[in-house]
């Protein structure tokens, strides 16, 4: 009778890691992009000749994660309204609930707010995103003030808040690091198997140890700090409205560690007969 038992759990328990298998193939959690930079501005800007490093570095992070090149979207300088538009498209029209989607855009805080009509062009269409699990991150000045309002779940990070200015370091100043300096320390702090927001905690006070001790001692006087907004004391922003730890890993571990256990249960039950 013990046998016969023992052969009816090995018959439903194949069937049941056969079919675990097949649900999570037919529907496994995927990465999708989007990576906005601009190097090259129109007249009245800066230009940040820093040859798009941000978007690389934000790709070898995401990457590290898991995510397939052909998942990221990348557009960079010609940013306009309707490259915006153009990116939400690609997440909506590529992710479904199961999956993450990023948003990442690296520019001037006044190209944001001007020319690009963020505040007006980003938000309606961002929450037509489906997927609760949705990452915006914008590193800017006032970069604080372009992160839209919602009711659902995501996570939302600025690289200062509101009124203040940051830092995008370029070759010609000589200092250890070159393109934006949040966007730096977030995507080092985002190595190994961490969430976004203990990513965004480690990172915090580097990006502020930096700007005092590197960048402060070199550009007091030409950028001074009574006239740009806490730039030597950024104060990042995050808003968490996703309930648990979000984690940007999209490899598929679970069918396979799902077959070892109930393999090794199923063959233990088999010596037994």
């Amino acid at each position: 009778m013990c046998g016969v038992e023992n052969k009816r759990i090995w018959r439903h328990g194949i069937a049941i890691v056969v079919l675990l298998i097949a649900v999570i193939s037919r529907n496994p959690v995927e990465g999708w992009a989007v990576l906005m930079e601009t190097n090259d501005y129109p007249e009245g800007y800066d230009d940040l000749p820093v040859d798009f490093v941000d978007i690389e570095r934000m790709q070898t992070m995401l990457q590290s994660h898991g995510w397939s090149t052909h998942h990221i979207l990348v557009r960079k300088d010609g940013i306009t309204p309707e490259t915006i538009k153009e990116g939400v498209e690609f997440l909506k029209g590529n992710a479904d609930r199961n999956d993450i989607v990023v948003f990442y855009i690296a520019s001037h805080g006044g190209y944001l707010r001007h020319d690009l009509k963020w505040n007006n062009t980003f938000p309606p269409l961002w929450e037509e995103i489906e997927t609760p699990k949705r990452l915006l991150i914008v590193d800017s000045c006032f970069a604080a003030s372009f992160l839209p309002e919602s009711d659902r779940s995501l996570i939302s990070i600025a690289s200062v808040s509101e009124k203040e200015s940051g830092w995008a370091g370029v070759p010609e100043e000589g200092l250890p690091i070159e393109g934006f300096v949040f966007t730096y320390y977030f995507c080092e702090s985002m190595t190994g198997q961490v969430s976004v927001e203990e990513g965004f905690s480690t990172c915090v006070p580097q990006v502020q140890k930096y700007m005092k001790e590197v960048v402060y001692p070199e550009f007091k006087d030409v950028y001074p700090a009574e006239h740009y907004y806490n730039i030597y004391d950024p104060h990042p922003v995050m808003v968490d409205q996703y309930p648990g730890a979000f984690h940007l890993e999209v490899k598929q571990k679970a069918p396979l560690s799902v077959f070892l256990v109930f393999m090794g249960m199923l063959l233990a039950l088999r010596r037994k007969r």
